[in-house]
């Protein structure tokens, strides 16, 4: 591996790509190396499109490549596991799309076989990487709205063309699509193990759920509850209300697609008579950027994980216990 560039290698033609590919073009220390598809014509198609200077017609191929130092996996939900595992076995560090697995326990042993290589795994989850969510973490901390009761949000958008990807029964869903926005977002602001769940969805003609409403209860009885959509109006939003104060945040999701988003909330407080209103706000960033700056400060500066892996696999534990609720109308304790 160069001491000062890192090489990636694309595993998948995605479209979520182009913001990895704009990301890595804005940095010093990483350049695209190669893009790997199971379809030679496409692979070469796809490098010529984006000047990229390697291509390969199976994914195995580029993962025994010498000349690859970082492979981002951006294939189907179903393959994230399968294919992380594989690049991390052939020694390469791994960036893998949200959701980075559909099961805690594959998160698990991602986690183990990156120690047992030595490598770096991440779960691309481009607003975890973001400074809006650590400002939103740390304005919780302090006690600005006193002691933290709830949490709302929506991720809802209306999508077009039957044939899509997110339609797919094999984790596929309004919820591994955008529900790890408010489920990431929650657990990393609010700091407290989530404990139990409950959830309804609507499910559409190909199985998967179309919208869906979940409910979190955490430590210290402090709840979270958010709705996610495939098929109604755009509708983005969140607050963290707390005993003295609530926070709004305009942008929580960074949509558009986390592009020079600049993390402006607001704060309304009771601490006098009349209350008061404050904002707070970090410079633009984009999100993207802040991922794949992330894994080159871990990679060469061997700095800490920004988004460990066990945070990763409470996650997904959280979003399959609501899958679970909603498809038995029960509570599901998260485990």
């Amino acid at each position: 591996m160069s001491e000062l560039v890192l090489r990636w290698g694309l595993l998948s033609t995605a479209r979520i790509n182009r913001r990895v590919i704009g990301a890595i073009e804005e940095t010093d220390r990483s350049v695209i190396a190669a893009v790997a598809s199971r379809d030679g014509s496409r692979a070469a198609e796809y490098a010529k499109t984006h000047g990229i200077p390697h291509w390969y017609g199976s994914y195995q191929e580029m993962l025994a490549a010498p000349d690859i130092d970082v492979v981002y996996v951006s294939l189907p939900n179903a393959m994230h596991v399968e294919w992380g595992m594989r690049a991390a076995e052939a020694g390469k560090h791994v960036l893998i799309e949200k959701p980075i697995a559909l099961d805690p326990r594959d998160v698990v042993g991602l986690e183990a076989i990156a120690n047992d290589k030595g490598v770096v795994i991440q779960e691309a989850s481009m607003m975890r990487f973001h400074p809006q969510t650590s400002l939103l973490r740390d304005l919780v901390a302090s006690g600005v709205i006193g002691e933290p009761r709830w949490a709302h949000g929506a991720a809802c958008f209306s999508m077009s063309g039957s044939g899509d990807i997110r339609l797919d029964p094999d984790g596929g869903g309004s919820l591994w699509d955008l529900g790890t926005y408010p489920v990431t977002l929650f657990n990393a602001v609010l700091g407290r193990r989530p404990l139990e769940v409950s959830a309804l969805a609507r499910v559409g003609t190909t199985g998967v759920d179309l919208t869906f409403a979940g409910q979190i209860r955490y430590e210290g009885d402090v709840l979270g509850s958010f709705a996610t959509s495939m098929e109604t109006w755009p509708s983005n939003n969140a607050e963290f209300a707390g005993s003295t104060g609530v926070i709004t945040v305009e942008d929580p999701w960074l949509f558009p697609i986390g592009v020079g988003a600049s993390g402006r909330v607001t704060i309304r407080t009771s601490s006098d008579a009349e209350g008061s209103t404050s904002h707070r706000s970090v410079a633009d960033a984009n999100a993207y950027v802040e991922e794949v700056t992330a894994m080159e400060s871990m990679i060469l500066d061997g700095a800490n994980e920004v988004f460990p892996l066990r945070e990763s696999a409470t996650n997904i534990a959280t979003l399959t216990a609501l899958l679970k609720s909603a498809s038995s109308g029960r509570v599901v304790s998260v485990d």
